[in-house]
């Protein structure tokens, strides 16, 4: 059944970006490729760079604060490949966090206390995106109150506040030595007897949550600074990357346009197919009246994911990990 539904997503969105290439044509966007400007696409690909330098620094953050160190090479390796694989199936992003734990498994790191420094790293970015976000729409509304639907910001901005505060809650929550997650999986065990073999080590792996909250509070602030320093040169990335095309942006629609690119990986197509270009399409629509730069903003950014989550699957080659491996690796964890 799950075969059945990737599948039929797949499909949804390949309709949907064959109904945007018919509808808009390609001439645009070849013309697009004509043009492209080296220097600018050079700036791009070292602020693309430092991105994925920031979260690979940040991540070796939490894992020293829990006692463990890894090289960093390692790190970015994993979440390369992480990322690659969270890209391909349903989650986004959090979908490869699975993967990154396999990859630094080892003598130096446990199952529990990859699962857990992986899950801090991913509540640190998770913040970091939702003020980024929140920023984004704050912005374009003062700057774009003529023109676009009023009720839109206000529910982007709620879309954004909610998980932001659910976020706050749980890592308070772990500060003070709750436990959120135990009860949740309780009663999950009780309608599906089968999830009970891995309440023991959920509570384990809150047990290191608890811990690196409420004694590591400078590694947690440093973390949630590079999270908001990670954030600015992930629009600088995407300004360089539209401008080493031809496409010049101003700062308001620019901030939304990498918020759609954001927000298209929650629709569980491969890689948010066909939702990253509707997106692209429907906020310079609203931006400008021009959904038709839209669509080639739409490509760019295609071309952006698909040469990354290329780097990704060529990692995990390199390794010699293939998905059915993973699925080995991660049984075997979850025996242990």
């Amino acid at each position: 059944m799950t075969q059945l539904l990737r599948a039929l997503w797949l499909l949804v969105g390949i309709a949907a970006l064959g109904w945007l290439c018919a509808r808009f044509g390609l001439a645009d966007v070849g013309a697009a490729l004509n043009r492209v400007n080296l220097v600018d696409a050079g700036i791009y690909v070292c602020a693309a760079v430092a991105v994925l330098l920031g979260y690979s620094v940040r991540w070796q953050l939490v894992l020293r604060a829990m006692g463990a160190r890894l090289p960093l090479g390692r790190l970015v390796a994993a979440r390369l490949a992480g990322d690659a694989v969270g890209a391909l199936v349903p989650g986004g992003k959090v979908g490869g966090d699975p993967v990154r734990v396999a990859l630094i498994v080892g003598n130096q790191v446990t199952g529990v206390r990859a699962s857990a420094g992986v899950a801090i790293d991913r509540v640190l970015e998770l913040i970091g995106n939702c003020v980024c976000a929140i920023v984004c729409v704050s912005i374009f509304s003062l700057t774009r109150t003529v023109g676009t639907p009023q009720g839109t910001p206000l529910l982007l901005l709620g879309t954004m506040v909610v998980p932001l505060l659910a976020l706050v809650v749980i890592v308070c929550t772990l500060r003070a030595g709750r436990r959120p997650f135990t009860p949740l999986f309780e009663s999950l065990a009780r309608a599906v007897p089968r999830v009970g073999g891995v309440l023991a080590v959920v509570r384990q792996t809150e047990d290191q949550l608890i811990e690196f909250f409420r004694d590591h509070p400078t590694a947690f602030v440093a973390g949630l600074l590079g999270s908001l320093l990670i954030e600015l040169v992930v629009i600088v990335e995407y300004h360089f990357l539209l401008a080493a095309f031809g496409m010049a942006l101003d700062l308001p629609t620019l901030l939304m346009t990498v918020l759609a690119s954001g927000l298209s990986r929650v629709v569980p197509t491969p890689a948010g197919l066909g939702a990253l270009e509707a997106s692209e399409v429907t906020v310079l629509g609203l931006a400008s009246g021009r959904p038709e730069v839209g669509f080639v903003v739409g490509m760019v950014m295609r071309l952006h994911e698909t040469l990354w989550t290329t780097l990704g699957m060529l990692v995990l080659l390199v390794r010699g990990t293939s998905f059915a491996r993973l699925r080995v690796l991660a049984a075997r964890k979850a025996a242990a």
